[in-house]
């Protein structure tokens, strides 16, 4: 089903995109978007992370906004929903994939901003169609998958299937204008039944199972695995690599949240599927080995001091 008509609010370029959860991904889309001279209001309940998030933008908005010749526009930072949201054109959903969190904080937001505001999440492993038990205006949430801003110029979108017909190419045009590609991705396929979510988490999942199960079962260590991909796609960086910068915590929470929705038989996933998370949250995360994010992980060593300072620099993980 199709929501109702949607008409943009007024000087959205003069009103703040709220941004939820001040992490890896929020702090990099709150740059993002104030390098464009947006208004932007981050918000976490964690102090740590607003803190380590107020480092981050301080170090990097100035850069952003002289090598794209722009003015910066304000970011302010809120341990409070209600604050972080008033006057808010947009808000984007960053926090853990936790199904319940998600879908709580949705049913908050939907109570506390106008129904012309834009509530978009920028979950990898849920559709949007999963999280809008407790919103009562639907037609105007949808998902908006970011990846590595600035490095990834990519977005995908996706309707909730109440998503109002006028959102997403209003969306398009937005993120257009600040030099992104939104792919547009159905929320249904041709024989009418429900896609299975967002393109890219697709692929990059198959590719982190097999990836995880070669390295559990000691077929091959991170480093060969990443010299082979290397190696035989040209690229700059392996999937283990690209782990260690997502953060291996981050990883088994994507991993468990979605292992309870797959069946044997969708292709990717099988009944046997949770060893190699089991793996990797015994051998690394509960050893506290997160990543770049910690200095230790499948590929990233405390050894490699200088280099775990660049990449961390370079991730703002």
């Amino acid at each position: 089903p199709s929501g109702p008509a949607w008409a943009p609010p007024p000087s959205i370029k003069e009103k703040p995109i709220a941004i939820l959860g001040a992490g890896v991904l929020g702090r990099r889309l709150a740059v993002l978007w104030a390098s464009t001279s947006r208004p932007v209001t981050l918000y976490d309940t964690s102090p740590s992370a607003l803190k380590s998030s107020r480092t981050y933008v301080a170090d990097s908005l100035a850069n952003n906004c002289f090598s794209q010749g722009t003015h910066p526009g304000h970011v302010s930072f809120s341990s409070k929903l209600e604050d972080a949201v008033q006057d808010a054109w947009m808000v984007i959903e960053c926090v853990p994939e936790d199904l319940e969190l998600k879908i709580s904080l949705l049913g908050r937001v939907d109570r506390l901003v106008g129904k012309d505001v834009l509530i978009a999440t920028n979950s990898a492993g849920f559709r949007s169609a999963e999280l809008i038990s407790e919103v009562f205006y639907k037609e105007r949430v949808l998902n908006t998958l970011y990846y590595i801003p600035p490095r990834n110029k990519c977005v995908e979108i996706m309707s909730c299937g109440y998503t109002s017909p006028s959102i997403i190419p209003f969306l398009v045009e937005e993120l257009q204008d600040i030099g992104l590609r939104p792919i547009v991705v159905p929320d249904s396929v041709g024989n009418g039944s429900l896609s299975k979510g967002m393109i890219f988490p697709r692929i990059w999942g198959a590719m982190k199972k097999e990836t995880l199960k070669v390295l559990s079962e000691g077929v091959a260590d991170p480093e060969e695995v990443d010299i082979l991909f290397r190696d035989f796609f040209g690229a700059e960086k392996g999937p283990c690599e690209m782990m260690d910068e997502v953060g291996l915590d981050t990883v088994v929470r994507s991993e468990r949240s979605r292992l309870p929705n797959m069946r044997e038989g969708d292709g990717f996933w099988g009944a046997r599927g949770e060893e190699y998370v089991e793996w990797l949250d015994r051998e690394f995360v509960r050893r506290g080995k997160l990543g770049v994010k910690s200095g230790e992980g499948l590929i990233v060593r405390k050894r490699r001091g200088a280099q775990v300072k660049k990449i961390k620099e370079d991730t703002a993980g």
